[in-house]
């Protein structure tokens, strides 16, 4: 008996020593609050999917459906955990592939405009407005490069049939 406890320790173990997400593991790829809070918004509503059971019978079986209620529940809180860090904006890096909390700034989703400011994937509108202001104010300034880019990117805007304006 001894041994049967032993070996399902030790099976326990290695699962959970399996388990290693953490931010560094998630990329950003959308609009979202940070992971930190993120993480803790799903992770205080991910009880919320646990099941309980009912189980009559030898103490084995009893045992036996708690084990297994245990590790569907784990099972489905996780799945939960990873669908809700989706929905705010965050997600588990490829296999293999290095994520830190600069990786946000090497994100191809990410566009960088002019003025070094990180702004989430979306509408390429919304990016061109925003460098298109940016050149705007250098170009006032005198920035003679800023004017050529300004000039570029109403262009394009107008050709998207938005008119850019300053603010």
């Amino acid at each position: 008996m001894k041994i049967k406890v032993l070996m399902a320790l030790c099976a326990i173990a290695a699962l959970c020593g399996c388990q290693t997400s953490n931010q560094a593991d998630y990329i950003q790829i959308g609009y979202g609050p940070s992971f930190e809070v993120a993480h803790a918004q799903c992770e205080l509503r991910s009880g919320s999917v646990d099941q309980g059971y009912i189980a009559i019978g030898s103490p084995a079986f009893v045992a036996g459906a708690g084990l297994g209620n245990a590790i569907g529940n784990a099972v489905a809180e996780d799945q939960f955990m990873k669908n809700c860090l989706i929905i705010n904006g965050w997600k588990l890096a490829p296999r293999g592939q290095k994520t830190s909390p600069t990786a946000v700034s090497s994100n191809p989703a990410v566009v960088t405009a002019g003025s070094g400011l990180m702004r989430p994937p979306g509408s390429w509108i919304n990016a061109a407005l925003l460098d298109w202001s940016a050149a705007n104010k250098q170009c006032i300034a005198g920035n003679k490069p800023a004017c050529s880019t300004r000039a570029k990117l109403g262009a394009q805007l107008r050709a998207a049939g938005i008119n850019p304006a300053p603010i």
